[in-house]
């Protein structure tokens, strides 16, 4: 028996070098990526200090409850299998989610009421709904895995960790050049290009923070204000929290893709984790992921956590458990401690848009690399898809700068004029459905299945009809149109059948 098979209970509080390494990145990237509502909100006139007070602290609580039942998982995993070398799921932060409810819930509501309490009442509610969606699709994951193509669950997977994600955020490395290509240069050698820091092999992304940090300060783009530490508890209750639920059931168009795409992560992530020789239970994984969310949303957080499909190089870097205990003990004690609205300035758009990009690139290629080849065109379609979500986030963001609405008759006849509005919105509304759709609907065909790929696009039409799909809301009738387009669908690719050879 090696020792990787011995019998003894797995630590789950020790520390290996993979541990320290992989904890540093998950305190940082889950610090960075938690204050991107603070900033994006912020030129709509919502405070930081409100945002930070309010928006954010919930998510501490969250992180704890879902990293911990990841690390519960893997001792268990360890225990049935008598192994000490099982690494655990790694939890965090969703930025595509983060920016969506963002961008598609939290500021419409704001611009329209001028109320950021309803916002953010409403935003922690989405949270609570993905949470919902998350529980009560678990009991279903290997329904979900055996109905849904790979090609398109991973496709979906792709769209919003690569696509989306890098569209929104990327250009925000040249707010600053000096800054944003140095962070972006670090990224490129020591990760991208697997060049080690030193002989020591210094964290990467410790160096592409502090280096352009330092560059940030020098130059006097980055203004740090020490503000003093000001304990407060992981969770700030928002009131009416029923009403809230009720008020944000017309953006399930938001929430409901959102949720559905990161019960597909959990499932990608449970299949890479299997690959590399950790099999964990889909529905364990989806039930703590929902646990985790549910907590977020519940203890006010609008910032939504997901399994990231990050166990195979976490275990190639050494990583087993323990990075899973502390990661969450040190943020937890970061945003206790008050500290947030001073390290959030730390991270300034430029250095967090080229962390991002190593994320986005990531995605990418396990995306790509997992798709087998004659499914290729799925993923290249998928991959543009998000481009109206991200036009249509640009517009609905920039209008009220302008003062100016989206909803001014006059307003909408310009800009269809000149960037084809209604078809923008029709493309950005729900994308990540017509993402899953589309991918599964074109999967089914190639492999000849046409009656599967028919019943895509039927529930594709329902979906259109009930306003899930090429609306900003939920709504009977939301999209006629588009249901007529997806049942003219379903009976071309149906009939098709009758011409394909035997």
């Amino acid at each position: 028996m090696t020792p990787a098979e011995a019998p003894a209970v797995q630590r789950w509080w020790n520390l290996e070098r993979g541990d320290v390494d992989t904890t540093i990145a998950q305190v940082g990237f889950n610090l960075a990526q938690m204050v991107i509502p603070a900033f994006l909100l912020l030129p709509a006139g919502i405070s930081l200090e409100f945002s930070v007070g309010r928006l954010l602290p919930g998510y501490a609580l969250g992180f704890v409850c879902g990293s911990l039942g990841m690390g519960h998982l893997a001792v268990r995993l360890g225990r049935r299998d008598k192994r000490k070398d099982v690494t655990a799921h790694v939890y965090g932060n969703n930025v595509p989610a983060i920016i969506a409810y963002s961008l598609s819930i939290i500021l419409p509501v704001y611009l329209e009421k001028h109320d950021a309490v309803l916002a953010w009442r409403i935003g922690a509610a989405a949270v609570v709904w993905t949470g919902l969606i998350k529980l009560a699709a678990a009991p279903f994951a290997a329904v979900f895995r055996r109905f849904i193509p790979n090609a398109a669950a991973m496709t979906v997977f792709g769209a919003a960790m690569y696509s989306y994600l890098a569209m929104v955020l990327l250009q925000r490395i040249f707010d600053q050049p000096l800054v944003g290509l140095s962070a972006l240069a670090i990224v490129a050698v020591s990760v991208l290009a697997n060049v080690p820091i030193t002989r020591w092999r210094i964290p990467p992304f410790l160096v592409a923070w502090l280096v352009p940090l330092a560059l940030g300060v020098a130059i006097g783009y980055v203004h740090p204000q020490w503000r003093g530490v000001s304990p407060v508890l992981p969770f700030s209750r928002a009131p009416k929290p029923l009403e809230a639920m009720l008020l944000a059931v017309p953006y399930l168009s938001v929430i409901a893709p959102m949720a559905i795409y990161h019960v597909l992560q959990d499932i990608a992530a449970c299949a890479g984790g299997s690959a590399a020789g950790d099999d964990y239970d889909a529905r364990a994984v989806l039930a703590w992921d929902g646990v985790g969310t549910l907590a977020c949303g519940l203890a006010g957080s609008v910032v939504t956590p997901v399994v990231y499909a990050m166990l195979p190089p976490y275990k190639a870097m050494g990583a087993r458990i323990g990075f899973a205990v502390w990661a969450p003990a040190i943020f937890a004690a970061v945003v206790m401690s008050g500290l947030s609205l001073s390290i959030a300035q730390l991270f300034p758009w430029p250095i967090l848009a080229a962390m991002v990009a190593y994320v986005s690139i990531g995605v990418g290629t396990t995306t790509l690399r997992r798709v087998d080849a004659k499914y290729t065109p799925v993923a290249l379609l998928g991959f543009v898809l998000p481009a109206g979500a991200v036009v249509a986030a640009a517009m609905n963001s920039a209008l009220p700068a302008l003062h100016l609405s989206a909803t001014n008759p006059d307003v909408q006849a310009a800009l269809n004029k000149s960037i084809y509005w209604f078809s923008v919105q029709g493309l950005g509304n729900g994308f990540l459905f017509l993402v899953l759709v589309l991918a599964s609907t074109i999967t089914e065909a190639i492999d000849r299945r046409f009656t599967r790929a028919a019943v895509w696009c039927l529930m594709a039409a329902a979906f259109s009809w009930l306003g899930l799909m090429h609306s900003a809301t939920v709504r009977w009738g939301a999209q006629p149109e588009y249901a007529e387009g997806w049942l003219a669908a379903a009976a071309i690719v149906y009939s098709a059948r009758w011409f394909s050879p035997r």
